[in-house]
């Protein structure tokens, strides 16, 4: 919460009741005391080991200060109890100090050592019938929320040491009783405040570590959903899934896809001209919509080289009808062109070339891998846009012939295609039903 979240928090609570309510003030404490030696500077994996450090530092000195007046009321027997539930707490605030100098491991050792020297005084005294040496529990349970994975070593002394103090305890009191008699009443009474103080510091602590997996797992569902995402929008639904099982190579030969690739024309001209970042938000309005296009059409969209686009039917998996569908996704693609998307460029236009015929298909690179196709089909279908009209679908006979029944089309003289001899294309005209209606 940043300044200025405090001073309108604030405001409210002046404007609802007039003044700060108790709860507020009190809650404001505990923040305020938890941030103690949070710097910038501290890794974020150790923040809430110091934030819990601090809080279980409060938790503590509210506990013994709570029981002050009945140790108070026991005088003279109880004066070592309350000398030590009195001046204890006042020496823990030395923890705070430590943290906010950056001596994290020093604070925290300060105070398991010195929580489990005033435990065994104090149990040594009261004598075993008041169960107080089981809060030795508390300590190395605490340790778990104090002590850093790269501490482990201090966590391991730690539990060791309490646990030892704990046994030992247990041999004292089968020797002798508590060093000091006290009355029945007293006994009875610590008795039930110990059990109950031990009860509310385990069951802290349970709900500390029960609110920190929970939101780990929250937070690593989170970050498993956008990886998923991720991987997603780089690759195939199928493939995304065949990575995942580490399945090498992911390599497959499709025998019949369709391919499609489009180039934005006079986009060059239009980069020189306009600042950059335009350059950027242009070309990701144009092939964001080519992205729905295509996706509605059931395509897989392969890549994007500079202002080209290249899409493909039938690839990974094979499904029927992809030839009519990577038609109709071009003549969608060159209606949203010609509809003026870019208002300081109305005459950017679109050439778009399509081949079928077999690929091969599959991810490479260890490192920013990527799924691709390659073949004669791609080569093709790549020249088929090259050597193509601004504004106009140029596809090849083989396209043609699996599609004629579908689309209207015009056809062109036969053409020199560079590496491919002389090739016979087509212009689509249009879908059959829309050319019969004009």
């Amino acid at each position: 919460m940043d300044q200025l979240d405090q001073k309108r928090e604030i405001q409210q609570h002046v404007e609802l009741g007039g003044i700060i309510s108790l709860p507020y003030r009190i809650a404001r404490l505990w923040q305020r005391y938890q941030q103690f030696g949070i710097t910038d500077a501290l890794p974020a994996s150790e923040v809430r080991y110091v934030r819990a450090l601090n809080g279980m530092v409060l938790i503590v000195t509210g506990l013994l200060w709570l029981q002050l007046p009945f140790v108070v009321g026991l005088l003279p027997e109880t004066r070592y109890i309350l000398a030590s539930f009195f001046l204890w707490p006042l020496l823990w605030q030395v923890i705070p100090l430590l943290n906010h100098r950056g001596k994290y491991t020093a604070a925290r050792l300060f105070f398991s050592f010195s929580t489990l020297i005033l435990i065994a005084l104090n149990a040594v005294q009261l004598g075993p019938t008041t169960e107080n040496h089981l809060f030795m529990i508390s300590v190395f349970l605490g340790g778990f929320i104090i002590y850093p994975p790269k501490d482990f070593r201090l966590l391991t002394l730690v539990v060791v040491l309490s646990a030892s103090a704990l046994v030992g305890l247990e041999w004292f009191y089968s020797r002798y009783a508590g060093l000091i008699a006290f009355p029945a009443e007293f006994v009875q009474i610590t008795r039930w405040s110990s059990m109950s103080a031990l009860f509310l510091i385990v069951l802290a602590i349970t709900i500390y570590h029960y609110r920190v997996v929970t939101e780990a797992e929250r937070k690593l569902e989170l970050e498993h959903q956008r990886s998923e995402g991720l991987l997603l929008n780089i690759l195939p639904a199928s493939i995304a899934e065949q990575l995942k099982r580490r399945e090498t190579p992911i390599a497959d030969r499709i025998e019949d896809a369709s391919v499609l690739f489009a180039d934005i024309i006079g986009f060059t001209e239009l980069a020189g001209r306009i600042p950059h970042e335009r350059v950027v938000e242009i070309l990701n309005t144009l092939f964001s919509e080519f992205d729905r296009i295509s996706a509605r059409h059931g395509l897989e969209k392969i890549k994007m080289i500079g202002d080209s686009y290249m899409v493909a039917g039938g690839v990974p998996i094979p499904i029927p009808g992809h030839h009519i569908e990577i038609a109709a996704c071009a003549i969608e693609m060159l209606e949203y062109v010609r509809s003026g998307p870019v208002p300081e460029a109305p005459e950017l236009g679109v050439r778009i070339g399509i081949h079928c015929g077999p690929v091969v298909a599959g991810v490479i690179c260890d490192m920013k891998f990527a799924y691709d196709i390659w073949g004669d089909t791609v080569n093709i279908a790549s020249r088929m846009e090259s050597h193509g009209m601004p504004n106009r679908i140029q596809v090849s006979s083989d396209f043609h012939a699996r599609t004629c029944s579908n689309f209207q089309y015009h056809e062109r003289a036969a053409m020199q295609v560079k590496g491919k001899g002389v090739l016979k294309t087509y212009l689509i005209e249009g879908e059959m039903k829309q050319v019969a209606t004009l």
